[in-house]
């Protein structure tokens, strides 16, 4: 279906964008209903919506300016005054029950090839693509789809599948620390961290809560552009082919690198980055942006009506997903905070445990997302490949 605004028309598709992240952002702070669904939701819902309406396109240079600019700056907007030393200490829980989410997945992908095997061919050439994405993210799905070669239509309909499902999930995972029987099945078993954590958000937003200048937003812009700009010359040049897997796996892989760039400016100079305002609130802003663009490439009638078995395919891998996270989850005792947030980081990647965390006010886990989304990119290549290899000597 042909959208009502073209792909080409930008200031359009930004405007509405912004408008949109605005907006989400508005209802949250106002409205007690949307507080509790979260802005990120309804930012996504509302994505969502327009596009399938037929008001945004599906597709667009703009959405890509995005993906390549808007989504690597808010890494150091939201980590240059984070004191990482605190907050890795935190991580240790994360870290178990992102390997029971990366568990399911490697089930769920076992499963999904048994099951539909005989309805689509050449399955097992896109189980390694989509395993490794499960636990890393693009990264590894376009590496392991070079690695396997499956049909070129197969790896549209399921990227279309995928785009789908996930926005679902997502919302899923969202809205689960709302629902009082969730709450009651996985009660809080350590308040004190989660107190800390409010109170550290507390003390933070005391701190920032003087006037924005423009000073302020010159030294923040700045500071995320150069470390930007560094992590992305650095990988760029890291990751030729003259270079040996294990140097283009670290310093080929600008998440890699934006991470501990933006980590290490604190510790390098402390005094000066406490001095800084203005990161958080333009970096959430992005964030926002960044759940816009999730649901807009989330066409549901393009989904139904294009990849059906795939859009089962992909349900089948989250579904196990959850199921292995939540029920050993619940086997082990762990938080519910931290089985949502591996299952999102999981399937999802590191941007959408960074974005969900600060929409939920899960200081705590901001950072540990990004440190196991960037496992998560580390070790999905290696499960899909072994993943692949495996199940096409069974298929």
């Amino acid at each position: 279906m042909k959208s009502m605004i073209s792909p080409e028309n930008h200031w359009v598709i930004w405007m509405t964008l912004i408008s949109i992240a605005t907006i989400s952002i508005y209802l949250e702070e106002k409205y007690k209903l949307f507080k509790k669904l979260t802005g990120a939701l309804v930012a996504m819902m509302l994505g969502m919506l327009l596009s399938n309406i037929g008001f945004l396109p599906t597709a667009s240079a703009s959405y890509d300016l995005i993906w390549e600019y808007i989504v690597p700056l808010t890494i150091p907007l939201l980590l240059m005054k984070i004191n990482v030393k605190t907050i890795v200490k935190e991580a240790g829980s994360l870290f178990w029950a992102f390997h029971l989410s990366a568990l399911g997945t490697i089930v769920g992908s076992i499963i999904a090839v048994a099951l539909l095997y005989n309805a689509v061919p050449h399955l097992a050439q896109i189980v390694p693509a989509m395993t490794g994405s499960y636990i890393g993210g693009s990264i590894n799905f376009v590496a392991l789809v070079a690695a396997f070669e499956p049909p070129e239509d197969l790896v549209n309909a399921t990227i279309v599948a995928d785009n789908g499902i996930m926005a679902i999930y997502f919302i899923l995972l969202i809205a689960l620390p709302s629902m009082p029987l969730i709450r009651k099945l996985f009660p809080r078993i350590n308040e004190a961290k989660f107190k800390k954590a409010e109170d550290s958000a507390t003390a933070n937003s005391d701190e920032n809560s003087k006037q924005i200048t423009l000073l302020d937003i010159g030294f923040v812009l700045t500071i995320a552009f150069v470390i930007t700009a560094m992590s992305v010359l650095i990988s760029d040049y890291f990751s030729a082919d003259r270079f040996s897997g294990i140097v283009r796996g670290l310093l080929g892989q600008k998440y890699i690198l934006l991470t501990t760039f933006s980590m290490l400016f604190p510790i390098l100079f402390p005094k000066f980055a406490k001095t800084l305002n203005g990161n958080n609130e333009i970096g959430v802003f992005f964030i926002f942006l960044f759940f816009v663009l999730i649901g807009v490439p989330a066409s549901i009638k393009t989904v139904i009506v294009g990849a059906p078995i795939m859009l089962i395919f992909c349900a089948i891998i989250l579904a196990f997903n959850f199921l292995v996270t939540f029920s050993l989850g619940k086997l082990f005792k762990f938080e519910l905070e931290d089985l949502v947030m591996a299952a999102i980081v999981t399937s999802g990647g590191p941007m959408n445990g960074v974005a969900i965390a600060k929409a939920k006010g899960w200081n705590a886990y901001i950072v540990p997302s990004l440190l196991m989304g960037i496992w998560g990119y580390i070790i999905g290549n290696y499960t899909g490949y072994f993943a692949g290899l495996i199940l096409e000597n069974i298929f």
